[in-house]
């Protein structure tokens, strides 16, 4: 079969078994079926009949929190990360939420002081960054 060009479709889904490798960090498609335990001939197969692995791609991707997008479309994003000056515009956005909070009386007792409300602003960070890092993480 590899001795044949592809055509576009059977491409697209031998790109995506590179990538499956690359990220598994195996050297070919026979490997790749091993580490993850796939039907032997799986991948060859699913080229030859230019059959996207979703289920495939949906583990690995869970597993690794690839996205799933780069690893169907190899979209090379790379990982957001809040540093600098925007941490610092999204850290004070955040305290300027909170206090606003505050005021309206959604936040009450001990939460009202500014070391509180940094406080909550950091549990905020800190969860803005693990989804940043989700949404546009490659490895």
């Amino acid at each position: 079969m590899f001795n044949q060009t592809l055509s576009t479709e059977q491409q697209h889904v031998s790109d995506i078994f590179m990538r499956l490798c690359t990220l598994c960090q195996v050297q070919n498609n026979l490997e790749l079926e091993q580490h993850l335990s796939l039907q032997r001939g799986f991948c060859e197969q699913s080229i030859e009949l230019a059959t996207v692995p979703y289920e495939l791609i949906d583990k690995v991707a869970k597993a690794s929190e690839v996205s799933f997008d780069s690893l169907l479309n190899g979209n090379n994003q790379t990982t957001a990360t809040l540093d600098g000056p925007v941490l610092e515009a999204v850290s004070n956005g955040i305290i300027k939420s909170i206090k606003k909070l505050s005021m309206a009386g959604l936040i009450k007792g001990e939460n009202q002081t500014q070391e509180a409300l940094s406080q909550l602003a950091d549990i905020q960070l800190k969860q803005i960054a693990k989804e940043l890092k989700i949404q546009s993480q490659v490895k």
